[in-house]
Formats: structure tokens, C-alpha cells, sequence
């Protein structure tokens, strides 16, 4: 398995693990990426995540977490098959 197949089924894992189908997961992406691009977008994202128990106030601190953004920016391009 290259590493292309292991991220892809390491996307297919988180989103099964938390009920996203593909459109939510790249749409997470989406919004990451622009996180990164634009810190203040950050927050809103973190809120949203952390509301829907995505993900958990260690991986998304309120300091901008510049790995976990990039993981889901990934995990998004990945599920919308980029």
C-alpha cells in the first residue's frame, strides 16, 4: 500500500468513524484550507468541529493548530477525490 492508498484509507476511517459522507468531509477540507490561509476563520471552524464532536478541544486548542488544519485540508481534497 503506498502512501497515497494509506491516506485515503486513513480519510475513509475518520469519516466512517464520525458518519461524514464525502461531501461533508470535503467541505470540512474546503474550510480548513481557508483557515489556513485566513487565521480568523479559525474559530469558527474549531467551533463547529468541536460542537459536532468531530473533533476534540486537544487537537483543535484555541491557538490556530496549523497540523490538524493541513491533516483535514488533505482528508477533504482526498474525499472529494483531488
Amino acid at each position: 500500500m503506498d502512501e497515497i492508498q494509506q491516506a485515503q484509507a486513513a480519510t475513509q476511517q475518520f469519516m466512517q468513524q464520525y458518519g461524514l459522507d464525502s461531501r461533508t468531509m470535503e467541505s470540512i477540507g474546503q474550510m480548513a484550507q481557508e483557515a489556513i490561509q485566513d487565521q480568523s476563520l479559525y474559530a469558527l471552524l474549531r467551533e463547529q468541529l468541536l460542537s459536532a464532536q468531530i473533533l476534540t478541544e486537544k487537537e483543535l486548542p484555541e491557538q490556530v493548530n496549523y497540523m490538524t488544519l493541513a491533516a483535514l485540508a488533505t482528508m477533504g481534497a482526498l474525499a472529494g477525490g483531488q
